[in-house]
This record gives C-alpha cells, structure tokens and sequence, in this order.
C-alpha cells in the first residue's frame, strides 16, 4: 500500500513539475493575461482538471512559478568562494545581472509579478528571497561600519532597482562584452559609493 501511495505522490510531483515547467515557458513567451491554462495542460499532456488540483488557477499558478524563480534567483546570488561579506555580496550581484537577463526573469519577475500579484504583496514575497537576503547583509553590513549609514531599506531599493536595469540592459544588448564590461564599471562605482 505504501508503495502505491509514493508511485501516485511521485506521479502527482511529476506532473505539478511538467505543468511549472510548460507555464514558466508560456508566461515567458505570452505573458499573464495571454496564457491558458488549457494550453499548458495540452502542452504538459495533463488535464485541465490536473493543473486546477495543483493550482487554484491561473494566478495561482503563475505565482508558483515566479516564487520558483525567486528560489532560483536566491540560489545564483549565492556565492562560497568568498569570506568577505562585501566581497560576497558584490560578486553575488555580478552574477545576478547575468542571470537576471534571462528572458523568463526579466517578464515573469520584474514586468508581470508586480501587476499579477500587486506591487506591496510581490514585495512580501521578494523579502523571503533574493531581497530579503540583501536586506540582511546589508543591515549586517551596516552595524560592522562597512557601508555607509543609510537606510538599508533605500540602499535595498536602489540595488534593486540597478540589477532590473542592468540585467535589462544586458538582455536588450544581447550579452555584449563591450555593453557587460561597461555594466561591471559602473556597478563597481556604485558599490563603491557605498563604502566608507
């Protein structure tokens, strides 16, 4: 019996996987309000009845696959090879502009989430991340004297705002060297800024 239960827990997994990953490829490609739920089941080979037992419905869905992407977000920030904490949280966020670039970040993160979700809730759940993680080391940057004492939430804001930007700029660009090694100037002059 119990080996019933994991094959149809395992096949229930696989689907809600199949169903995430034909809905990431469509929100990327059609955007929120164009993509159907019907679509993504046929894509998926499931049903439509299997995508509304996983999900409640179509905002349902899409939020799991922005908070999926948070996740993914969270997890290229990270970066081992440095002790430094700014160090760390410079080459962290040298890697996330190119991440960043990617073309499902760019609309289901920064274009669609804030309108799907609403600007004060996308916000919430950006905290539980990436966001909220920069929050952290910077508060923790701050109190050790590293960076200057302005309010982490503003300096929070403003990297976040300059990784939309730059990550954008490296997208329309088309990952240029000469455009990512003008980017790498002018993030390091900003984190500069920072520092005492």
């Amino acid at each position: 019996m119990e080996e019933m239960k994991s094959r149809r827990d395992e096949n229930a997994d696989a689907t809600r996987a199949a169903i995430m990953s034909i809905a990431r490829k469509q929100f990327t490609r059609y955007g929120y309000a164009d993509t159907e739920i019907s679509k993504i089941a046929s894509e998926a080979r499931a049903t439509t009845g299997a995508v509304y037992h996983h999900f409640s419905g179509k905002k349902d869905l899409f939020l799991a696959v922005a908070e999926l992407l948070e996740v993914e977000i969270l997890s290229a920030a990270a970066s081992e090879d440095q002790l430094d904490p700014w160090a760390r949280m410079k080459m962290g966020f040298e890697k996330l502009i190119d991440f960043c670039a990617r073309s499902d970040v760019q609309r289901i993160t920064f274009v669609e989430a804030p309108q799907v979700i609403g600007p004060e809730a996308w916000r919430k759940i950006e905290l539980r991340y990436a966001y909220g993680a920069v929050r952290e080391t910077l508060a923790a940057l701050v109190a050790a004297g590293i960076v200057k004492a302005y309010p982490v939430d503003l300096i929070a804001r403003i990297l976040l705002a300059l990784l939309h930007e730059t990550s954008a700029e490296v997208a329309r660009s088309r990952r240029k060297p000469e455009v990512r090694k003008q980017i790498s100037e002018l993030v390091n002059d900003m984190f500069r800024v920072l520092t005492r």
